[in-house]
């Protein structure tokens, strides 16, 4: 059945965490497209989650790959007890997520895996508003975002394109969702500060039916933006998976309490 949903947020803890802290509009504004896109991900009925997610130092410490298939039977999570999130044991797809790791190493992507993977926020937030019962199976792939060297935009892109052509003979009603961004720049010297333009000209590159311009970005264009702007990195790779077909924004929030760039985009016709 392969792909019937697809879309991309921001995983600010902030949004859990310190709702109140923002403005209500904002607030308002960014609920709003979360129930949206839980609405056109309900009605698609998926029987699993293609997760692109980040890693916050939760998992990879003395080893990190560009990217990581979690084959586990379940997930926990959030590790992040403060972040208002119920914990829960999210139901993981061994099954699905081995022959996505044989197809890609037959495509020429050698991703590594585990059978043990710990949900921060950034899998846990958008998990929370878009499959809140988590009784939808997930199987993530975690970019790394973190540590240099860092796979580049056009690895992002080629690996989202590798990724289809499994995705489109997959038995499963599929819903694909990245995870990440915009621009942030948490814990480090521009803390706080959120590069608008930035968020913009990314925005419209992703909502432009045409993914190369994404293979463009390099690690210090969105260094730039903020260290945690790399996680667009999974956004880069739904675009990959994606191809021609054209998102939409749904919302776009500067949110100063949760130092962030928050956005959301959707794909109205995944399949």
């Amino acid at each position: 059945m392969a792909i019937v949903f697809a879309c991309a947020s921001s995983h600010a803890p902030g949004i859990r965490a310190w709702t109140e802290r923002a403005p209500r509009g904002q607030v308002d504004n960014l609920f709003g497209g979360y129930a949206a896109v839980r609405q056109g991900m309900e009605a698609a009925r998926p029987d699993m989650v293609l997760l692109l997610t980040s890693e916050h130092w939760a998992n990879f410490f003395e080893h990190v790959g560009a990217f990581c298939v979690g084959r586990g039977e379940s997930f926990e999570g959030p590790i992040e007890p403060w972040l208002r999130v119920e914990n829960a044991q999210v139901k993981g797809n061994p099954a699905f997520a081995t022959l996505l790791l044989e197809h890609c190493y037959s495509s020429g992507f050698e991703l590594s895996f585990t059978h043990e993977m710990k949900f921060d926020h950034g899998s846990m937030v958008p998990l929370s508003f878009l499959t809140p019962q988590m009784n939808v199976s997930v199987v993530p792939i975690m970019f790394n975002a973190l540590s240099t060297p860092r796979p580049t935009s056009a690895r992002c892109l080629a690996l989202g394109r590798a990724l289809r052509s499994f995705l489109d003979s997959a038995p499963e009603r599929i819903a694909v969702v990245a995870t990440g961004g915009l621009s942030h720049d948490p814990g480090e010297r521009n803390h706080g500060f959120i590069d608008t333009d930035f968020d913009a000209r990314f925005i419209a590159d992703m909502t432009s039916a045409d993914p190369d311009r994404l293979s463009r970005y390099s690690d210090a264009d969105l260094l730039k933006a903020g260290a945690g702007t790399l996680e667009l990195l999974a956004w880069i790779c739904l675009a990959g998976i994606m191809g021609e077909q054209k998102a939409r924004l749904v919302a776009y929030e500067a949110v100063v309490p949760w130092a962030t760039g928050m956005g959301i985009v959707s794909y109205d016709r995944a399949a």
